[in-house]
């Protein structure tokens, strides 16, 4: 009996639904992740600029590890 009106979905149908939906919110959160990253990035060059450090110059350095 179908209660609802809208046609009974299938295990499969539902298991494939939610796995797209993870799938979704996956994309979603590296999304977030690398808006968050790009700001944190860009905040650096910023702050490194104002600091007015210039490794071209002699008797400045600026260290970076990888």
């Amino acid at each position: 009996m179908n209660i609802s009106g809208q046609p009974a979905t299938s295990l499969l149908d539902s298991v494939l639904n939610a796995q797209a939906t993870r799938q979704d919110i996956g994309v979603t959160l590296l999304k977030k992740a690398q808006d968050a990253e790009r700001q944190q990035g860009a905040a650096l060059v910023q702050m490194l600029e104002q600091t007015g450090a210039n490794p071209g110059q002699p008797g400045q350095l600026l260290d970076t590890y990888a």
